[in-house]
């Protein structure tokens, strides 16, 4: 039964199965059918598209050959039309280029000198024997000299030189940074794109205008300094230079020149002081305190020692590198950057070279006052100099290597200049050692302080105000430099004490000089103790000074052993002048020489001895007394010391003598000889040194 079943399921799916055959042939006849009609379709439209190429081509590349006529007759017409307005473009510019360009229209100008540039171009390479060739060549170097000389028109009309409170204010403005200030712009916007429209134009052209750039604005330069010199003359200098004019600003109090200036070297001071700390910070991580520098030491010292021409000459430093600062900034905005540097060199150098003379001119004149003996000016030196060491970062922003090396000059003038200061006053110092011409007494009658002494110590003590730049200058000096290495084998010094060292060796020297000259003079006093008094009078000055000044702890740099030693001097010459006493004590000094006196009464032949010794001690007293009165010390504790150190030595001595022989009968007339008593004697002494007394 089952077998049954199977074969009966078997049959019916082999009979669906054959169905489904037939079907699938059916529908592969269509598809063959149809494959057959769409490739007969195709091969009708392949030849139908064959036959519409063949009709067409011809007809496209007919077209084709058309256009190409086309554009070469318009080509031919513009080539023409082009050749043609080269003939003409002479008669049509003509008027225009001999009128000239106008200002704030400088484009239709330039597009004719462009069409007769092309003309140039066509007949040189075409026909370079035509006479067009001569007229647009004629015509277009008319055209580029117009052009040069409205650039230079340009320039002239709108650049005046800066008036000198303009330049002041500019200098005052520019160094508190402030932006409040434009009035100063010369060359408005449009005309400094008219320029640079130029420029440009000239430079594409290979035509020269950087030397009427060049000259016309450094001409403005120029005239801006020499109107500030010309207002320097003025009686108002000193006293408006360098007042801020500010709008809209609290009016401050006027200032003079050197306050002013002081103030600027002191913020530019800071700034390098600054500069140098973030520096070290940023490369160890240290920080550091601030030491002795430029800024410590331009304080109210320099204003003292500030000479008017050199301030002067300090705000036209100031005023010329503001100018070629503000001179930079427009020639950027005007001229192509390939020809900064040769346009500011040539702008500037007759500016710079005014500053050069200018320094030349003062130092001639600071030196021939040095030769007077004027220090204050040799002071001044020192703090201008210092002031342009200050200016060295701005001239190296503003200036190129050329100019900067001629502004050298400057400073080279100044360090000159300074060492010629120093070593003439050592010459002086010394030469006063040897001037005493016989006959002649160039000494203080009272013996008291020379003013050698007081302006050597003076001018030592202003020294110390500049001891960075003095010792720059000296370490240039072999025998400094090497004083200086033996100093620092014996002890290691910083290197920013180096400079005090070599000051130190100066002093010593100047110092050395003085003690010198100090010792010859004394000799043309012809009084024993006015010599030892004069020399103590000024050893003691110079060593209080000294002591005062706190130059003591700068000298111990070159000699330890400085302030021992004066202190010895003075000791030595104390002892000295007791010993002036001796020729007037020695008379009475040892009591065995003298005669006995027995119950009141010497012997005749005694007598004569007592009335010599009372006599000759009673002349010499009242002469030393007399000379002495007239002989000043100036210092009360020297002038006290000494006269108590005169009761201590004599009074002892004379009071024995007294007391022994003053009631002995050796005269008939006592008072004559026994003239002064005891008291007597001290009030005497106590009166020394006092030329009223």
């Amino acid at each position: 039964m089952n077998n049954l079943d199977s074969s009966l399921q078997a049959h019916n799916k082999l009979e669906k199965e054959a169905n489904n055959l037939a079907l699938l042939k059916d529908r592969v006849d269509k598809y063959h059918d149809l494959s057959t009609q769409m490739s007969s379709i195709l091969t009708i439209f392949e030849k139908r598209l064959g036959n519409l190429e063949q009709t067409i081509l011809p007809v496209y590349q007919e077209t084709e050959q058309l256009q190409k006529r086309q554009q070469n007759l318009e080509a031919t017409l513009n080539c023409l039309e082009s050749v043609l307005s080269h003939y003409d473009v002479s008669q049509e510019v003509c008027q225009l280029i001999h009128q000239g360009p106008v200002e704030g229209n400088i484009s239709v100008f330039l597009d004719a000198l462009a069409k007769l540039r092309d003309a140039n171009d066509y007949f040189r390479h075409n026909n370079s024997q035509s006479v067009e060739l001569e007229n647009v060549t004629s015509l277009f170097n008319t055209g580029c000299e117009g052009l040069s000389q409205h650039y230079s028109m340009l320039l002239k009309k709108h650049s005046a030189p800066l008036k000198p409170v303009e330049l002041l204010d500019l200098i005052y403005i520019e160094d508190d940074s402030s932006d409040e200030y434009t009035s100063f712009r010369q060359l408005s916007q449009t005309t400094r794109e008219e320029l640079y429209t130029i420029s440009h134009w000239l430079e594409q052209n290979l035509r020269e205008y950087t030397n009427i750039y060049a000259t016309e604005r450094g001409e403005v330069v120029l005239r801006s300094l020499q109107l500030l010199k010309d207002h320097q003359k003025s009686n108002s200098w000193g006293h408006e230079a360098l007042r801020p004019r500010h709008s809209g600003r609290q009016t401050e109090p006027k200032k003079t020149t050197s306050a002013r200036l002081q103030q600027i070297f002191e913020k530019k001071a800071n700034k390098l002081y600054l500069r140098a700390t973030q520096t070290i910070e940023q490369s160890t991580g240290f920080s550091i305190k601030k030491a002795s520098s430029h800024s410590d030491h331009l304080t109210s010292e320099d204003l003292m020692d500030g000479d008017q021409e050199l301030d002067k000459y300090l705000v036209m430093l100031l005023g010329l590198q503001r100018l070629l600062n503000w001179e930079r900034a427009i020639m950027i905005d005007i001229i192509p950057q390939s020809k900064h540097n040769d346009v500011f060199a040539t702008l500037a150098y007759n500016a710079i070279d005014l500053v050069v003379k200018d320094a030349e001119a003062i130092t001639q004149r600071i030196l021939r006052c040095i030769s007077r003996k004027e220090w204050t000016s040799a002071l001044g030196i020192f703090s201008a100099l210092k002031r342009v060491i200050l200016l060295q970062p701005d001239i190296d922003r503003t200036y190129d290597p050329a100019q900067r090396e001629q502004l050298k000059k400057v400073l080279k003038k100044l360090q000159h200049t300074g060492a010629k200061a120093l070593e003439h006053f050592l010459d002086v110092v010394k030469g006063e050692s040897s001037t005493n011409i016989v006959g002649q007494s160039n000494v203080p009658k009272d013996a008291t302080v020379h003013e050698l002494t007081s302006n050597t110590i003076w001018f030592i003590e202003h020294l110390y105000d500049h001891f960075d730049v003095i010792g720059s200058i000296l370490a240039q000096d072999v025998l400094y430099s090497t004083q200086l290495d033996t100093i620092l084998m014996k002890k290691a010094l910083p290197v920013e004490e180096r400079n005090r060292a070599l000051l130190a060796i100066y002093i010593k020297k100047a110092l050395a000089e003085l003690n010198l000259s100090i010792m010859n003079k004394c000799e043309q006093y012809n009084d024993q103790a006015t010599k030892h008094l004069f020399r103590l009078n000024n050893i003691h000055y110079i060593l209080k000074s000294l002591q005062r000044s706190n130059l003591i702890d700068l000298v111990t740099l070159a000699e330890p052993e400085c302030e021992h030693s004066y202190m010895e001097m003075i000791r030595e010459l104390k002892a000295s002048y007791q010993k002036t006493w001796s020729k007037m004590l020695v008379g009475i000094y040892s009591l065995d020489e003298l005669p006995k006196p027995v119950a009141g009464k010497v012997k005749d032949k005694d007598r004569s001895v007592l009335k010599e010794r009372f006599s000759n001690f009673n002349k010499d007293f009242e002469e030393a007394c007399k000379i002495q009165r007239g002989i000043s010390i100036p210092d009360v504790i020297l002038r006290e010391g000494i006269k108590r150190d005169n009761v201590e030595h004599i009074l002892p001595i004379y009071n024995r003598f007294y007391e022994i022989y003053s009631g002995v009968h050796f005269s008939k007339n006592p008072d004559k000889y026994v003239k002064y008593r005891q008291h007597e004697i001290n009030a005497m002494l106590s009166k020394l040194f006092d030329d009223s007394a």
